[in-house]
């Protein structure tokens, strides 16, 4: 999450958990706990309002955590703490910055379905700190929840969308990945455009001698 000019004190515990989500990407695990521990804490002293959303994004990056840590046992539990006390209110006039983590940690986690909504909120606010290119990789992320809950037709309007504007970003290493994306959601309706995509990701990864990244869409012509 940038910062640009005054936050929020709501802004600021969510950049708490946006350092504890990038240190996870970043594989520095040891960071990232420190971080959640911060969040945690924050998150028991927010009031009601804040707190309903700021314990369960928490209790979901734990999970993802305990995950990445190989201790199934307590990311299982973690993730089942958070699924009870999440309710359907935290989604309705959710703040974009917090859709945006909560949509992405519940993709790491698996849960496309649930993640949906949360992109849905992101997306239709925009949040004025998001440039087109957010916006366009919150389009593919979206699509790709969409595609894995089985709603392929809107997966494919997102996804064309994101890929419209990525090929127009010489050499955004994203568009290959929306573009295999796209094409498993149009698979087994519009297997021309499939076939197009796919074949547009293979030139885009060979372009690069990217060979073994150019391995997923070549399978998945052959499997076309």
């Amino acid at each position: 999450m940038e910062k640009r000019g005054e936050l929020s004190p709501f802004e600021e515990r969510l950049a708490v958990l946006a350092h504890a989500s990038e240190a996870m990407q970043a594989g520095d695990l040891e960071r990232a706990e420190k971080a959640l521990h911060v969040a945690l804490m924050l998150a028991k002293e927010a009031g009601p309002e804040e707190g309903r959303r700021l314990l369960p994004l928490t209790l979901y990056h734990l999970s993802l955590l305990r995950k990445k840590q190989k201790h199934e046992d307590e990311a299982r539990k973690f993730r089942e703490l958070a699924s009870q006390v999440v309710d359907k209110g935290v989604v309705d006039a959710a703040p974009a910055p917090f859709a945006q983590l909560m949509a992405n940690v519940l993709m790491h986690l698996g849960e496309y379905r649930r993640a949906i909504p949360f992109w849905d909120a992101a997306l239709e606010e925009r949040w004025e700190r998001n440039g087109p290119t957010a916006i366009a990789e919150m389009l593919w992320r979206a699509g790709e929840c969409y595609s894995r809950t089985g709603a392929k037709d809107h997966a494919a309007v997102l996804l064309r969308a994101a890929a419209r504007f990525f090929r127009n970003q010489p050499g955004d290493p994203r568009l290959a990945a929306v573009l295999v994306t796209l094409g498993n959601a149009l698979r087994k309706s519009v297997a021309a455009e499939s076939e197009a995509c796919y074949r547009e990701a293979v030139e885009l990864h060979a372009v690069r001698a990217q060979l073994q990244s150019a391995t997923t869409p070549w399978m998945n012509l052959a499997i076309l």
